[in-house]
């Protein structure tokens, strides 16, 4: 990379608030998901980060997510019916975002707070 850091932006919120709804709105041009979409991906990004905190095996935090406990818990946080939870559920598969039964590592942000921020760099290679 050349050069240091030639523009910031901030943008207020929480891990407990609307982070990872942001998170999916920012990879919008990946997934192209709805808003209600985001918001059950959002959910599910949500539980997987709180899990982690308890839960250092990817296996069996995986298993503890996509149990229908967990999903039953994100439905309900959204408001969502069964039958409209199992429509987004589909959709979430056929974007991709679950793949295999698992959350797709390519959409789960690789947290590392530093002072309370978390640091996304997005480099624009004009020469690739």
């Amino acid at each position: 990379m050349k050069g240091g850091v030639d523009n910031v932006i901030c943008i207020p919120t929480s891990l407990e608030g609307k982070f990872f709804k942001h998170w999916f709105k920012f990879l919008l041009p990946f997934h192209n998901l709805t808003d209600r979409e985001m918001d059950v991906a959002a959910g599910f990004l949500k539980y997987r980060f709180n899990l982690s905190k308890v839960i250092s095996d990817d296996n069996i935090l995986e298993q503890v997510l996509m149990s229908e406990e967990t999903k039953k818990s994100i439905r309900e946080d959204c408001g969502i019916t069964l039958a409209h939870f199992q429509v987004v559920m589909s959709k979430l598969r056929k974007a991709k975002v679950i793949v295999d039964g698992h959350l797709n590592p390519r959409f789960i942000p690789n947290l590392k707070e530093e002072n309370g921020n978390f640091k996304l760099l997005l480099l624009f290679d004009f020469d690739a």
